[in-house]
């Protein structure tokens, strides 16, 4: 028996353009270690954006990047004030 599901566009897509390049891959690869890594550090409480660059050896623009896309998509909400800096922390 064949299945005539139709795919779904996604799949017609990768197909077409060759799937995912080794490049792309690493980069995601190396993105969601960065984002486990700043998920762990906050697992101990919520923490300034320094602190989670320093703890996680990033720049602050950077770590504050990748806190704002988490921040975006629910994985961390802001949890208060410690200063000048906002309180980040992760959600749920």
């Amino acid at each position: 028996m064949s299945d005539n599901k139709p795919k779904k566009p996604i799949m017609v897509l990768r197909e077409r353009c060759g799937g995912m390049s080794d490049e792309l891959k690493a980069y995601q690869k190396e993105l969601l270690a960065l984002r486990k890594q700043l998920a762990a550090t906050l697992e101990a409480g919520p923490k300034t954006v320094p602190e989670i660059a320093q703890e996680c050896g990033l720049e602050a623009d950077k770590a504050l990047w990748h806190i704002m896309a988490m921040k975006r998509y629910g994985a961390v909400a802001q949890r208060g004030q410690k200063g000048d800096y906002y309180l980040y922390g992760l959600e749920g």
